[in-house]
């Protein structure tokens, strides 16, 4: 059984891999200062992987931690998978090819991988990332805006009026109250930055472009949607598959 882990900046997500393909997902909230009780807890249940792959996009310091976890409990090396010039088929769009996050990476080599054709990725976590894909595997490069929660975030810190209130939900239209007109403003604001980008790249690839959306926000994102999109809640971990397949 291989181990494939994706952490984000708030969340760690992994998926066991045997002969029989994927399964066993989940998804936690970890501590940054703390990622051996972090995942400790989630852990030391699991039987004990032949390997270990990550993506990270939560620095150096949440990496040392985790290699240091894997080797006491499990006397392995985590190997980090890295951003390349190309992948797969995949021709990366970035002049610093190394500036691009390593997840956004792995979720376009996945959709290339799984659909072969243009494709709009749009990944709705922390931040929100809208990425493009041509018809010949060409990274077409992306966007990066804050994400819902850190945008009611910036709002609460930075207003004396503001409250930051993590559970109320998206409502559509106008709202009555000021919690819920500022997560729904937060909410609309990334909707209508996917849907103006979608808009650039329907006219470009037409019937042919595949609308998909990942990430811990994109089902409450996906409600105020008008074009439809897939759910791959496991983009991410499928290029890691991928990249990790490809090592000699």
């Amino acid at each position: 059984m291989n181990l494939l882990v994706d952490i984000g900046n708030s969340r760690i997500k992994f998926i066991q891999q045997d002969n029989n393909g994927l399964s066993g997902y989940q998804a936690f909230t970890y501590d940054k200062s703390d990622i051996a009780g972090s995942i400790g807890q989630v852990w030391e249940k699991l039987p004990e992987p032949e390997q270990v792959w990550v993506a990270n996009v939560a620095g150096d310091e949440v990496a040392e931690q985790l290699v240091r976890w894997v080797d006491l409990n499990w006397h392995k090396k985590p190997f980090f998978a890295v951003v390349e010039k190309q992948v797969s088929g995949v021709t990366n769009a970035y002049t610093e090819i190394n500036r691009l996050g390593i997840d956004r990476w792995l979720a376009v080599i996945a959709a290339w991988h799984k659909y072969g054709s243009p494709a709009c990725i749009v990944s709705c976590g922390t931040a929100v990332t809208i990425d493009g894909l041509d018809d010949q595997g060409r990274h077409l490069g992306g966007l990066i805006m804050p994400g819902i929660s850190m945008m009611q975030k910036s709002l609460h810190k930075t207003t004396s009026a503001i409250p930051y209130i993590k559970d109320i939900q998206s409502s559509a239209g106008l709202a009555s109250n000021t919690e819920q007109a500022v997560v729904t403003g937060c909410t609309m604001a990334v909707v209508s930055l996917i849907e103006h980008v979608l808009r650039d790249m329907q006219r470009l690839h037409g019937g042919k472009l595949k609308c998909l959306i990942t990430g811990g926000d994109s089902e409450r994102v996906m409600n105020f949607l008008i074009d439809e999109f897939i759910h791959e809640p496991y983009l991410v971990l499928e290029g890691l598959v991928l990249v990790a397949s490809n090592q000699p």
